[in-house]
């Protein structure tokens, strides 16, 4: 990883903002992180988030 993440922080923003309503930007959030860093939030994530996640994976690009 090029740069350093803080895994915690960015599972957190990601938990409350899906939880918010706010799954765009939950998914936005996830799409601009590179797998390595997908794979290690991935555990941290809610129901609410990886609901999020998910419909971002099946809508086309």
């Amino acid at each position: 990883m090029s740069e350093h993440v803080n895994i915690e922080k960015l599972a957190s923003v990601l938990n409350s903002t899906s939880q918010q309503g706010k799954g765009n930007f939950a998914r936005m959030l996830w799409q601009n992180q590179p797998a390595d860093v997908q794979m290690e939030l991935m555990p941290l994530l809610n129901e609410e988030a990886r609901l999020a996640i998910n419909t971002a994976s099946s809508e086309p690009s």
